[in-house]
């Protein structure tokens, strides 16, 4: 796998033991987002701990997958997908349950709104699902934007997931984000039109990739 960053700087696959560093770095990339805050009903503090329990679930569960660039040991951006059967019943409850726990009943119904939207605007055919790298969420560090590492990375993590049988990738993005759509369309994503998602503009995103086409 290639990318142009600089040598310091090393693409690897996370575990568990990379929880707490990456939900800090999740944490401070959505800092002030309107957009994601409001769509899972969370507020600054109960983002915080939501980033937290995702992590937890995402590396206890194996059709997920954290891939990030670090520089000596620092996370500095990390992007995670989920494979079909993402989250499994047992790891998804336990989620659920700790979720619950941190961020307070009101807060987890509101969360819980979310995922049975989000659910439905993501829902693809059967075929597509075991061919499907899900979710894309991205995290670049404040400190880090500016140098290439998202386009990167967002590249050499599907090199990753093609190398296990993946062969399309997609995503949820906030639909008023124009840099953010210039940034995945120039990575070859198409975006679909504006929908309304809980009284928000969003849009899925969708790359299509096998064989010797690189991401």
């Amino acid at each position: 796998m290639t990318r142009a960053s600089p040598p310091a700087v090393r693409f690897r696959r996370l575990g568990l033991s990379d929880a707490a560093a990456v939900a800090h770095s999740a944490t401070a990339a959505f800092a002030g987002s309107a957009f994601y805050q409001r769509a899972l009903g969370l507020d600054d503090r109960r983002f915080a701990r939501y980033w937290a329990a995702f992590f937890r679930l995402a590396f206890a569960d194996p059709a997920a997958r954290v891939f990030a660039f670090d520089d000596a040991g620092r996370v500095n951006a990390a992007v995670a997908v989920a494979y079909d059967g993402f989250p499994r019943p047992l790891t998804g409850l336990r989620f659920l349950l700790r979720l619950l726990w941190r961020i307070g009943a009101s807060a987890w119904l509101k969360y819980l709104r979310f995922v049975r939207a989000y659910s439905h605007v993501m829902h693809r055919p059967a075929g597509d699902r075991r061919v499907e790298a899900c979710g894309l969420w991205l995290f670049v560090d404040p400190g880090a934007r500016g140098a290439g590492l998202g386009a990167d990375l967002v590249r050499t993590a599907l090199d990753a997931v093609r190398a296990e049988g993946k062969t399309l990738a997609t995503g949820f993005v906030d639909a008023g984000n124009q840099p953010l759509l210039t940034f995945y369309r120039r990575l070859g994503f198409t975006i679909s039109p504006p929908f309304d998602f809980l009284g928000l503009p969003a849009a899925t995103i969708e790359r299509r990739f096998g064989g010797d086409d690189s991401p």
